[in-house]
């Protein structure tokens, strides 16, 4: 399993608000997070940078997190991917599942809830690559 001292996140939400929560709240938990204000920002940093889970939020300019999720997919098909939002369309959730969202959480988060979340992607991103998957499914 990945260590918090090795695990890498990005997240992407164009609220500083909660941009910076989450940051903080990983960051105390020794986990390496790094931020981006839109879904452009978010693939041009995933791009780069090898990313273990992305927390993204839906709506942002730009580009969306639905197409972010798309676009991480086809450059880095095992990053695990959170889909946040404060908007809970049922349409939006089985659009994000079907296209490879890891999960769908609704804000405002469940802080707790969000970090078991996040070691449990982890953890299956582990378990796939001790057994050589390169998909989850």
């Amino acid at each position: 399993m990945t260590s918090a001292q090795t695990l890498k996140v990005l997240v992407v939400d164009d609220e500083p608000g909660f941009r910076n929560l989450l940051k903080w709240e990983l960051e105390s938990m020794g986990v390496l997070v790094d931020v981006a204000e839109n879904g452009a920002e978010g693939l041009r940093k995933a791009s780069k940078t090898a990313f273990d889970v992305i927390i993204t939020d839906i709506t942002m300019p730009e580009m969306d997190g639905l197409k972010l999720l798309d676009e991480i997919k086809k450059i880095a098909p095992d990053t695990e991917v959170i889909i946040a939002t404060g908007f809970g369309a049922v349409e939006t959730a089985v659009h994000a599942m079907k296209h490879g969202a890891y999960d769908f959480v609704l804000k405002p988060y469940d802080l707790d809830y969000l970090k078991r979340k996040v070691w449990q992607a982890v953890d299956r991103l582990a378990r796939c690559r001790e057994c050589g998957r390169t998909t989850h499914e």
